[in-house]
């Protein structure tokens, strides 16, 4: 388990730390985290009883906020259980809290705000969270919709004003005077050059395509060796001629257009 721990971490390609200031952190501060801890909870019929989950979270190392009965005060994300029999005091049947002391990670998944906790001890497991943000202008405040747990990972779907970035964009909403984004630029550039190298990718494989068949129908009923001779001599053919016929395309492309004006201007 710790090894699959290190691997997630690995993953993530970000700088683990212990505990998290919401105003300093790099991502953190760009979006509208409320100063609040952020809870939700899930009541089910289990006849004879009532059974309760309750979570709590609190992202902000900085924000003061009180930790709930059946917490720990160093804990950020905190899961309780309570079953309640009838005629009788609730009864807590299962905690299992993360505290600010284990490693985290911050990362945007698609636009979206993710924060990983990582290394949780449950009894005789490690436990690892995963708490994804979803952005609700609509919402005062933020509320956890779902939880789910599966190979020892918790993730938790946070909705709220707290996924949605600041107006600022936590100072990093410089534009540029047509009113775009500088990354806007950078996207339509990643854009053309994706195309062009997907379109480079394609060509070279055809084109090695095209010398497999070529070699193989000319040596049909031979060797390996003999195929394989004629591969490597029709590539070098190929390669010798591609000077040439760049050349020839260029001197089309310039010379003629060169003539054409040339031409023109003499008429």
């Amino acid at each position: 388990m710790i090894l699959k721990t290190v691997i997630i971490a690995t993953l993530l390609n970000l700088g683990l730390v212990n505990g998290l200031e919401c105003g300093k952190h790099d991502i953190l501060k760009k979006y509208r985290l409320n100063p609040g801890a952020i809870t939700g909870s899930v009541e089910r019929d289990t006849p004879p009883s009532k059974t309760k989950e309750e979570w709590w979270f609190d992202p902000c190392e900085d924000s003061g906020v009180t930790v709930p009965s059946g917490c720990d005060e160093k804990d950020t994300l905190c899961g309780v259980t309570y079953v309640t029999l009838p005629g009788k005091d609730a009864l807590l049947t299962q905690a299992i809290d993360f505290s600010r002391e284990i490693n985290n990670a911050v990362e945007e998944i698609d636009g979206k705000l993710r924060v990983s906790l990582l290394g949780s001890k449950w009894g005789a497991d490690t436990f690892n969270a995963q708490i994804d943000f979803e952005c609700d202008t609509n919402m005062k405040n933020d509320e956890i919709t779902s939880n789910t747990w599966q190979d020892k990972q918790i993730r938790l779907n946070v909705k709220g004003p707290s996924g949605c970035l600041k107006d600022d964009n936590g100072g990093n909403d410089d534009k540029a005077p047509s009113g775009k984004h500088p990354q806007d630029d950078k996207k339509d550039k990643k854009k053309g050059t994706s195309w062009f190298t997907w379109l480079l990718t394609y060509a070279m494989l055809f084109t090695l395509i095209y010398l497999i068949v070529t070699a193989y129908v000319n040596t049909r009923g031979g060797s390996y060796q003999d195929f394989r001779e004629e591969f490597i001599e029709r590539l070098m053919q190929l390669v010798t001629s591609l000077p040439a016929f760049v050349k020839e395309v260029t001197s089309k492309i310039f010379g003629g257009s060169s003539s054409h004006r040339g031409g023109y201007s003499a008429v």
